[in-house]
């Protein structure tokens, strides 16, 4: 920790920092996903699908950095929907999207712009886009 440092776990704990700015950004991807129908992580997990579909669920709980039991409630829920679809070969489970499911791609699109646009309004573009890049940076040194 910095000795720079005024207010210790507000300002140089990454932990703190980093579970902070989470809230703030849950709160608003949850207000900009919220005429898709989804929660932002359900979202997010269908357009992985879409755009890649017959990921195992050992794959997409990698991808999203998730624990596998948390990715079977998330694609049970969404097979309820009818927005998904599994198959099985041997051992391992294989997710595609329906074309219900298919259907979601440009809603999930827009409200991902919509939150881009809100997180850039408070922190401005270009720092957004570089916090964005830097944090991205920062998970792929972590996953190592």
């Amino acid at each position: 920790m910095s000795d720079s440092c005024t207010n210790p776990y507000q300002e140089c704990c990454m932990y703190f920092t980093a579970n902070s700015l989470s809230r703030h950004i849950n709160t608003l991807a949850e207000e900009a996903f919220a005429f898709t129908g989804l929660t932002p992580s359900y979202a997010h997990l269908m357009l992985l699908l879409i755009e890649e579909p017959g990921l195992s669920q050992g794959e997409v709980s990698k991808r999203m950095n998730l624990k596998a039991s948390t990715i079977t409630r998330f694609i049970d829920k969404l097979d309820a929907k009818g927005y998904t679809i599994r198959t099985q070969e041997g051992r391992t489970v294989f997710i595609y999207p329906t074309e219900e499911g298919k259907k979601l791609k440009p809603i999930i699109k827009k409200a991902l712009k919509k939150l881009f646009d809100m997180y850039c309004d408070f922190l401005g573009k270009d720092f957004a886009v570089k916090l964005t890049a830097e944090m991205y940076k920062a998970n792929v040194a972590l996953e190592k």
